[in-house]
């Protein structure tokens, strides 16, 4: 997981933003669906669809075989010859529909941006850094409170201060 959740969107924009201000643009538009279906394949969503399909394929038989008792042999070739074939067949309709919120929600080339930031691979190597970060103000931040706290203390005029040490 990615250490500071809320704002970590913030900063992966910025990065995303940076990347593609140093990349030129290309000279014709993108296309926003290639651009989000390129998305899902590099995040993994398309491999993790075909890796469930032998368990969606359990799920079909035992859903046919509540509603068709005694056709088990029926209902096997069903689900492996005509319907699971059929579902690899149409699987771009299902990538389809699982881009809409992308397409929703950013442009042809905000969606390029995303892509080349996931294809950098700077996704990860920003988790890594941000682990850093924290472990950095974990370590360093209570020398920091601590000389800042001392140096207000000496530095104040407010009498109700003068004396109290850190």
């Amino acid at each position: 997981m990615i250490p500071f959740r809320n704002g970590s969107r913030w900063l992966l924009a910025a990065i995303a933003l940076s990347v593609a201000l140093a990349q030129p643009l290309a000279a014709q538009t993108p296309n926003a669906e290639e651009e989000a279906k390129r998305i899902l394949a590099i995040t993994g969503l398309v491999d993790q669809i075909r890796d469930g399909a032998p368990q969606l394929a359990e799920q079909l038989q035992a859903y046919l075989r509540e509603r068709n008792p005694g056709r088990e042999a029926d209902i096997r070739h069903a689900v492996e010859a005509a319907i699971m074939p059929a579902i690899g067949r149409r699987l771009d309709e299902l990538l389809q529909l699982a881009a809409q919120p992308l397409l929703r929600g950013f442009t042809a080339e905000e969606l390029s941006l995303i892509r080349r930031f996931l294809e950098l691979r700077l996704d990860q190597r920003l988790e890594g850094a941000l682990q850093l970060v924290a472990f950095e103000i974990e370590r360093e931040s209570p020398g920091w409170v601590r000389k800042v706290a001392e140096e207000t203390l000496a530095q104040s005029r407010d009498a109700r201060l003068r004396g109290l040490r850190y």
